[in-house]
C-alpha cells in the first residue's frame, strides 16, 4: 500500500450501534489527516485488515464473543507492532493493566461529550509516529548491520580482547571457513610478530580516548599463516552495552585494490550526505563535496581556498581544535559555524590527517536541529526544577510564589511580561505582574472586551499568539490598547468557576511559535495557581465556619442557661408550695427555650442556599405568617396597605422572614401592637406603632444575640438577615409612619409592581 505521508488510516471497531461511525465522524471532522474505516465486530475488523493495511486500530474492549484484548491477540499474529489503541467506556484498572501487559499501544477511557475526540486523535498520531519511528530505527539498525556486513573492508569487533563480530570481508581476508571460525580469536594473534607491539599500542591509544581513531599500516597473517600488508583503523566503541573496539582492515597488497578504493572514495565523497572537506596543511580547502557547499551556503567554487576559521565565531575554539589535530593527527567534536547569510549551524566533525600526504579530511554533520531540541529539553527540565523549588517553599507566601513563578515563566518563554488577572463582571484586574508595561501592573483594571485574555476565557484550550500583526490582531481593541506582539495565556479555574487568567506576553513578536512544551508549562503554572487559590478559598470558608460554630456554641451555652435556670428555680418552688403560678412561669421559660432552639436550628443551617424560587403573592404570605404568630395573641392587629403585588421568592423562607418581623413587633411593643405591610418601588416594608429603634442602635439590631428584652432570644432579626441575603435582597431599619420601627426590604424581583406608598 502506498501511503500519503499526511494521511493516517484508522480502523475503528465498536459493537455499540452507531458508536464506531460517531467516533469516525468526529475524528475525521477534527483532523482531516485521519481516514477512518469502521467495523461493528472483531470478525468484521479482522476481515477489514485482510483488505486494507491500516496505520492504526482503535477498538472497544467489551464486545460480544471476542473482546478487545482477544482482537489484539489475533491482530498481533501477523502484525506484531501495528498501533492498537483500546478505547473503552467500561474499563477498570484491571482491564488497563491487562491491556498494557498484552501490548496495546495506548489505553483511552471513553468520556461523555465530544472533547474526547481531539485527545483521541492526538493519541492516534502519537502511536503512529512512535510506530514509524521504531520502524525507522529498526531499519537504520538493520541497514547499519547490513553496511557492516557488506563492507568491502574487513571489520572485526573485539570485546575483552576476543572477536564478537566479523563480517564477510574479514572471513575472506583471513581465509577463514566462516565467521564462527574467527569469533573468540584475538586481533594480536593475526598480527605478524614484528608488528605486535605497535598494533598493541594503537589499540591502547584508541581505548584511552574514544574520540581518537588510530590508524596504522602493518603486516597481518591469515589463519593459514600467509602474510599480507593491511591498513588498519582502530576505534573504541560500545558493543551491546560493553566496551570494546572495532578494527577496520584493508588489504593494500595489490595496487589495483588501491585504485578501486580511490574510485569508491570519489563516489562516496560526491554522494555523501555529510559535508566532506579536503584541506592542505595550512587548512585551506582543496576540495569539498556538494553537501559541504549546502552546509556553508556557498557554491563549491567559492569555498575552495578558504579555511574553516572564516566560518567560526569563536576563534579560540578553532585554534584549540587545530592544535589538538596537529598533535594527534586526528580529532572529532562539536563546532559552531556562521554562514555568510548569518545563519548559525552546529556540526559534529571528525578530522583525519594524511589521508593523502600533505592533506587531511574533515567530515561535518549538521546537527543544528538536534542541538536545538536538546537545549529546549534542558531548558524544560531546568524550568520544572525551578518551579518545584518555588512551589515547595513552605516559608514563602502565596503572593511571593506567584511573583516568582511569573518571573520564571517570563524567563523561560523569553518574554518581558507575566501577569495574573482576576476577571469579574466583564472587568480584568491585574493581581500580580512582572515587567515594566504600564498597563500590566498590579491594580490596573480594564474592560475584558479590550484584553487579550477575553479569547483565553472564550476558548476551551490555551491561547497563544506568535505574531499579532501577522495573525490579524492589528484592528483588535486588545492590540490597540496593549500593543503586544506575542501572547500566551491559560484560564485559572477555582471551584469549577472562572477566577481569571495566567498570561505571558511581549511587545515584539516571536521568531517561532510557542512549542508544545512551552504551552504545557503555562498550563501547569495556571493549574498550580488554580489549586492554590481554591485551597486558600476553602481555608477561608473553613475558618469562617469554625468561627461561626464557636459563636454558635457560645450562644447556646449562654442563652439556654438563663431560661433553664428560671425553669429549675420555679420548679423547686412549685415542689415546696404547689403554687400553680410557679408552673406558669416554668411553662414560659420552657416556651422561651423552645423558641431559642428553633432559632438556633435555623441559624445552624444558615449556609443552606435558597434553592427554588417562585412567584409568590406577598399578601397571601403575609396572612399565612400572621396566622402563625397570632395564635399566641389575638389583640395585635395587621393591616396591608393596598395591593402589595407578587414577588420572586422561596415561599417558606419568605413566610419565616415575615413571622420573625411580626414576632419581633409583638415582643418589643406588646400584644396590642399594630403592624402594617406595604409596597416599595423595589420591595416591601413591615412597620409597627411601637417606640421604634434609636438611630444609634439601628446598625446593631441585625447582629446575632442582640435584644433589648430579658426574655428575648436575640436571633429573630439575625434570621431575617440570613433570609434576605440568601435571596440577594437588602434590608434596612428606619422610623415608620406609625412612629415605630420600619423594616424596608429592597432589591426584590417582582412580576409586577404596584404603586408604592
Amino acid at each position: 500500500m502506498t501511503r500519503d505521508a499526511e494521511t493516517v488510516t484508522v480502523l475503528c471497531v465498536d459493537d455499540e450501534p452507531g458508536s464506531a461511525d460517531l467516533t469516525a465522524a468526529y475524528l475525521e471532522r477534527h483532523d482531516d489527516r485521519l481516514t477512518v474505516t469502521t467495523a461493528t465486530s472483531v470478525q468484521g475488523g479482522l476481515s477489514a485488515l485482510t483488505e486494507t493495511d491500516f496505520d492504526c486500530i482503535v477498538s472497544d474492549y467489551d464486545m460480544p464473543g471476542l473482546d478487545g484484548l482477544s482482537f489484539l491477540e489475533a491482530v498481533r499474529v501477523d502484525r506484531p507492532k501495528l498501533p492498537f489503541i483500546l478505547f473503552t467506556g467500561k474499563g477498570s484498572e484491571a482491564v488497563a493493566s491487562e491491556a498494557i501487559s498484552a501490548g496495546v499501544s495506548d489505553y483511552v477511557q471513553k468520556e461523555s461529550g465530544t472533547d474526547q475526540y481531539p485527545a483521541l486523535a492526538r493519541r492516534i498520531h502519537n502511536a503512529v509516529e512512535r510506530f514509524q519511528a521504531d520502524k525507522q530505527a529498526a531499519k537504520v539498525q538493520e541497514e547499519a548491520k547490513s553496511i557492516l556486513e557488506n563492507s568491502p573492508d574487513a571489520i572485526v569487533v573485539s570485546v575483552g580482547d576476543e572477536f564478537v563480530f566479523a563480517n564477510t570481508s574479514a572471513v575472506t581476508l583471513f581465509e577463514a571457513d566462516d565467521a564462527d571460525d574467527l569469533l573468540g580469536r584475538n586481533l594480536l594473534s593475526l598480527v605478524h610478530k614484528q608488528d605486535t607491539e605497535a598494533v598493541e599500542a594503537v589499540i591502547a591509544h584508541a581505548q584511552d580516548d574514544e574520540k581518537v581513531i588510530s590508524q596504522t599500516q602493518r603486516t597481518m597473517k591469515t589463519l593459514d599463516g600467509m602474510t599480507f600488508s593491511a591498513e588498519m583503523t582502530v576505534r573504541a566503541i560500545t558493543w551491546n552495552g560493553e566496551s570494546g573496539n572495532v578494527a577496520i582492515l584493508r588489504d593494500i597488497t595489490n595496487q589495483e585494490e588501491k585504485d578501486y578504493e580511490r574510485e569508491r572514495y570519489a563516489a562516496a565523497f560526491s554522494r555523501a550526505m555529510d559535508a566532506i572537506i579536503v584541506a592542505d596543511d595550512d587548512d585551506e580547502f582543496i576540495d569539498v563535496n556538494g553537501s559541504a557547499a549546502e552546509l556553508f551556503g556557498l557554491p563549491r567554487e567559492e569555498l575552495l581556498g578558504r579555511n574553516l576559521s572564516e566560518f567560526t565565531p569563536n576563534g579560540s575554539e578553532i585554534d584549540d581544535m587545530w592544535a589538538d589535530f596537529q598533535s594527534l593527527g586526528e580529532n572529532r567534536g562539536v563546532l559552531s559555524l556562521i554562514r555568510p547569510d548569518g545563519e548559525r549551524r552546529v556540526v559534529e566533525y571528525a578530522a583525519t590527517r594524511n589521508v593523502v600526504p600533505g592533506e587531511h579530511l574533515s567530515v561535518l554533520r549538521d546537527v543544528t536541529g538536534r542541538t536545538r531540541l536538546e537545549k529546549q529539553r534542558q531548558a524544560d527540565h531546568e524550568a520544572l526544577e525551578r518551579m518545584y523549588r518555588i512551589t515547595a517553599d513552605r516559608e514563602a507566601a502565596f503572593e511571593e510564589k506567584v511573583s516568582a513563578l511569573l518571573e520564571l515563566g517570563a524567563d523561560y518563554l523569553d518574554v518581558p511580561y507575566g501577569f495574573l488577572t482576576r476577571i469579574q463582571d466583564g472587568t480584568q484586574t491585574i493581581i500580580e505582574a512582572v515587567g515594566d508595561h504600564e498597563l500590566l501592573q498590579p491594580g490596573e483594571t480594564g474592560p475584558l472586551s479590550k484584553a487579550y485574555c477575553r479569547k483565553t476565557v472564550i476558548d476551551d484550550e490555551l491561547v497563544s499568539v506568535q505574531n499579532a500583526e501577522a495573525e490579524g490582531w492589528e484592528d483588535d481593541p486588545a492590540y490597540e490598547r496593549y500593543e503586544l506582539g506575542c501572547y500566551i495565556g491559560a484560564k485559572v479555574i477555582v471551584n469549577e468557576e472562572l477566577f481569571g487568567t495566567l498570561c505571558f506576553a511581549g511587545t515584539a513578536s516571536r521568531k517561532q511559535a510557542f512549542s508544545h512544551g512551552e504551552e504545557a508549562f503555562v498550563e501547569l503554572l495556571a493549574r498550580w495557581v488554580s489549586y492554590e487559590q481554591e485551597h486558600r478559598q476553602n481555608n477561608r470558608e473553613l475558618q469562617s465556619q469554625t468561627e461561626r460554630l464557636e459563636e454558635f456554641a457560645s450562644m447556646v451555652t449562654h442563652d439556654l442557661r438563663n431560661p433553664l435556670s428560671v425553669a429549675s428555680g420555679y420548679l423547686e418552688l412549685a415542689r415546696e408550695d404547689g403554687d400553680p403560678e410557679q408552673f406558669d412561669r416554668i411553662e414560659d421559660a420552657l416556651s422561651r427555650m423552645e423558641r431559642i432552639i428553633g432559632d438556633l436550628l435555623y441559624l445552624a443551617r444558615e449556609n443552606e442556599q435558597i434553592r427554588e424560587t417562585e412567584l409568590v403573592e406577598l399578601e397571601s404570605a403575609v396572612e399565612r405568617a400572621w396566622q402563625t404568630v397570632d395564635e399566641t395573641t389575638h389583640e395585635a392587629t395587621l393591616s396591608v396597605d393596598g395591593d402589595i403585588g407578587t414577588i420572586e421568592a422561596d415561599k417558606n423562607r419568605l413566610c419565616q422572614l415575615l413571622e420573625n418581623l411580626f414576632r419581633n413587633a409583638i415582643d418589643h411593643v406588646g400584644t396590642d401592637v399594630r403592624v402594617r405591610v406595604g409596597s416599595l418601588d423595589d420591595g416591601f416594608y413591615v412597620e409597627d406603632d411601637g417606640p421604634g429603634i434609636p438611630e444609634s442602635e439601628r446598625d446593631d439590631v441585625f447582629e446575632q444575640g442582640y435584644t433589648t428584652r430579658n426574655d428575648g432570644t436575640g436571633f429573630g432579626l439575625s434570621i431575617v438577615t440570613e433570609i434576605v441575603e440568601g435571596h440577594g435582597w437588602s434590608i434596612a431599619v428606619t422610623e415608620g409612619e406609625l412612629g415605630g420601627a420600619r423594616f424596608e426590604i429592597s432589591d426584590v424581583q417582582s412580576d409586577e409592581k404596584p404603586d408604592a406608598t
